[in-house]
């Protein structure tokens, strides 16, 4: 079975900065070895939209918005019609919070950015109205301190994911055990219907739903099997399982998206070259990469460590240097696997990788893991 990390997002290459390891060999301090890990790209790009009611896409002022997964953190409120803007570093992935008198704390599906400006980014926040009729629709009683997980269940393509068992959407903590009330899936009315209502995904106005209940706070794995190839094209099926990190809190509300990339995201493994694989993922969005050189290039915020350099070149400052690439028994902490990967709070000015399950994350890991070869 194939996982896959996915996100809602319009594109698919981030920046990230690696830089020093501090004395004691971790990664929590590379400021002190003189990198300047911790600003970001001084050109901020835009990201705006609407705020807007989960449930009756209303617009809506006076929503706080903030970002989560990035140094320094980007805020606004939406004005009277619901238009808010947030301005970020190229090259980011990150989370919205949305806050609003009689509305639930809601963390938004994770957004991408590359190198160019994101308009009509609309972002939803749910009611306290709203997510308790959902619990008087099945005739269950929300917990206090309990979350909600709405997700919208899409295809690679963009289309909905339709004809997806429940047995096959699971929502489990880190040691696998399920937690929560659900799944549900949304009925064409709008809300939660009961599992003999709708047992499989559907798609009601253009949208496939799917939700959990009494969620506790913590963070958690959504797990979506289905089936890919096939059909029309006359290949094998094959099943897959999009794997999404959601972030349950307190009374809040978690969105989550499946869907966004490339049907088969993951390289088959193999053996891996820096010149081959690894120099051209640490390039510019606009040169096909994951952004990386927006910051580590001569003159960037972390000219200190040159991607942008010939393959041999750049190969040779990233073997020098510390901590950035390790023995393969100790791969997974390599300082360009980490800085990149999203924490909160962030270690680093902006995230590449969601979780270790990004394919890009997966291919550099292999490669680490065999020697880190030119």
């Amino acid at each position: 079975m194939r996982r896959l990390s996915t996100l809602l997002t319009l594109s698919f290459a981030l920046a990230a900065c690696v830089g020093d390891p501090p004395a004691g060999g971790g990664d929590d301090d590379v400021d002190a070895g003189g990198d300047v890990d911790a600003t970001p790209d001084p050109a901020l790009l835009s990201v705006a939209g609407r705020t807007l009611d989960y449930f009756t896409d209303a617009p809506l002022d006076t929503v706080a918005l903030a970002t989560e997964g990035m140094t320094p953190a980007s805020s606004d409120s939406s004005d009277a019609t619901g238009n808010y803007e947030l301005r970020v570093p190229p090259g980011s992935v990150f989370y919205a919070t949305a806050t609003r008198t009689n509305y639930r704390p809601t963390r938004s599906a994770p957004i991408r950015v590359l190198d160019q400006s994101l308009a009509m980014t609309d972002l939803t926040i749910v009611s306290v109205a709203d997510s308790r009729r959902q619990y008087a629709s099945l005739g269950l009683e929300p917990t206090a301190g309990r979350a909600v997980l709405f997700a919208l269940l899409l295809r690679n393509n963009g289309t909905p994911l339709e004809g997806v068992p429940l047995a096959d959407i699971t929502l489990v903590d880190a040691l696998g055990a399920p937690v929560g009330q659900g799944p549900y899936f949304f009925g064409e009315n709008g809300d939660l219907v009961s599992n003999a209502t709708l047992a499989v995904s559907t798609a009601y106005l253009g949208k496939a739903r799917v939700g959990f209940l009494d969620v506790p706070p913590g963070s958690y794995t959504l797990k979506v099997n289905y089936q890919a190839g096939g059909g029309g094209g006359g290949g094998t099926p094959e099943i897959r399982t999009y794997e999404l990190p959601v972030e349950a809190v307190a009374d809040g509300a978690t969105l989550a998206a499946t869907g966004g990339g490339d049907d088969d995201m993951t390289p088959p493994p193999g053996a891996r070259t820096f010149t081959a694989d690894v120099h051209p993922r640490l390039q510019k969005a606009a040169n096909g990469g994951l952004g990386c050189a927006n910051c580590h290039t001569a003159g960037g915020t972390a000219a200190l460590l040159q991607f942008d350099l010939p393959a041999a070149d750049a190969h040779a400052a990233i073997i020098a240097r510390p901590g950035v690439v390790n023995p393969p028994e100790t791969a997974a902490l390599s300082l360009l696997l980490t800085k990149p990967l999203y924490e909160d709070p962030p270690n680093h000015p902006n995230a590449t990788f969601l979780t270790t399950l990004d394919p890009d994350y997966i291919v550099i890991m292999e490669w680490i893991s065999q020697g880190a070869p030119l």
